[in-house]
């Protein structure tokens, strides 16, 4: 008699095993498959979009923007051009429309119907330019600098929608952490509970999460890889690749607390191109963007210190700090700066003290003392920078009054 209950008890305690061991593998497939979800939204939501919105912006600049340009300099005929209006308006659709074929949350939509609205409006103003091309019409002329205004104005648009991508890449990463742990938290339980009754299986369950719980692991560092290069990537002037005004203010602070700290002189210019707006007036936006990259790769070629930070402020402004160095060195190091950007010899009919393109550059040098204000010295960088203009530009004007 006691055979049949033994036999009864262990059937029941199989049964119990196998709906928990069942149990167990819904929970963690069902657990996985939304943690694979999660990823392949962090990746092929964010990553993919992110590269077919900046090919969009590319496409305006270095093509339809570009064929405008040359073909208004005489540099293409009219069927070229058209062709290649034609082209990059093609190449814009498609790409937009492979943005639209990923999932978008509610919340997303007006940034995205807001962005598709002005791509339709710089559509039908390209399409319009492509009429005139092909059917001139003498009462009216393509206007490049608005041309230049309205790729700029895609361009920021479309920036909006890369940061808001950004920012939700960021937001599916920590959704994706939160659910690992929920998760670890329903499996750990529940496999607790099997361990009980059966040890040996429940180790064998173990194990196989533990290889699964390695691969997580392995997956958010590859995220935590992928979050760093888009921090990265938000801390640089796309243009010309030097570090932007968001860095600069996180550089700027901590140099200035180390100077103050070690008690040692902080050197800081801000650059200006000399009559940039008549610059991009007479040559195009296109142009003044090459100009500002070369300032860019000058600076880059002079401050190769470790602790020399070339910086673009905004516009045609750039910023440098310069530490472990001493003042006299400092005002060396900015003259040979404005000389070497002279060197590069680029024309500029537009300005009025030279015929090539110079800058202007006011400087600070100082050992500040506990209790200084920081922005101080970007005040008296800036006064600086004003008297070197009020004095003829293309020429440093340093000073350390605060």
């Amino acid at each position: 008699m006691e055979s049949p209950k033994f036999k009864t008890k262990l059937f029941y305690l199989l049964i119990l095993v196998g709906l928990g061991l069942t149990l167990a593998g819904v929970i963690g497939y069902y657990n996985l498959q939304t943690m694979k979800k999660h990823v392949d939204t962090l990746y092929f939501g964010s990553l993919i979009p992110l590269s077919e919105l900046t090919a969009i912006t590319d496409t305006y600049h270095n093509t339809l923007g570009k064929s405008v340009y040359l073909w208004n300099q005489h540099l293409i005929g009219d069927e070229e051009a058209a062709r290649s209006i034609t082209l990059g308006l093609d190449t814009v659709d498609q790409m937009w429309k492979n943005y639209l074929s990923h999932d978008k949350r509610p919340e997303e939509l007006p940034y995205v119907d807001y962005t598709e609205a002005q791509i339709q409006n710089i559509h039908r103003y390209f399409v319009k330019i492509q009429e005139h091309i092909l059917h001139p019409d003498s009462s009216r002329q393509i206007s490049i600098p608005i041309l230049s205004e309205n790729i700029d104005a895609i361009h920021r648009t479309i920036y909006r929608l890369i940061t808001y991508e950004n920012a939700s890449a960021r937001f599916e990463r920590s959704q994706l952490l939160a659910h690992h742990e929920n998760a670890l938290t329903q499996l750990s339980t529940l496999l607790l509970v099997i361990l009980i009754l059966v040890m040996g299986i429940a180790w064998k369950i173990f194990t196989r999460i533990e290889r699964q719980q390695t691969q997580l692991i392995e997956s958010t560092k590859t995220l935590q890889h992928l979050n760093f290069k888009l921090e990265q990537a938000s801390y640089t002037d796309p243009l010309t690749a030097l570090s932007n005004r968001r860095y600069f203010n996180l550089i700027f602070e901590r140099e200035f607390k180390r100077a103050v700290r070690l008690e040692k002189p902080f050197v800081f210019m801000m650059l200006d191109i000399d009559f940039f707006k008549q610059y991009n007036d007479t040559y195009g936006h296109l142009q003044g963007d090459l100009a500002l990259q070369a300032v860019a790769k000058t600076l880059q070629f002079t401050l190769q210190r470790p602790g020399d930070y070339p910086f673009r402020l905004g516009g045609e402004e750039f910023g440098v700090i310069i530490t472990d160095s001493s003042c006299d060195n400092g005002i060396q190091i900015g003259e040979k700066i404005r000389a070497n950007i002279e060197g590069l010899r680029i024309e500029h009919r537009g300005s009025k003290i030279s015929t090539i393109l110079t800058v202007s550059i006011g400087g600070v040098c100082i050992v500040p003392t506990p209790g200084m204000r920081d922005d101080a010295l970007i005040h008296t960088a800036d006064t600086n920078l004003y008297a070197a203009k009020e004095r003829g530009r293309n020429q440093v004007v340093f000073g350390n009054t605060l």
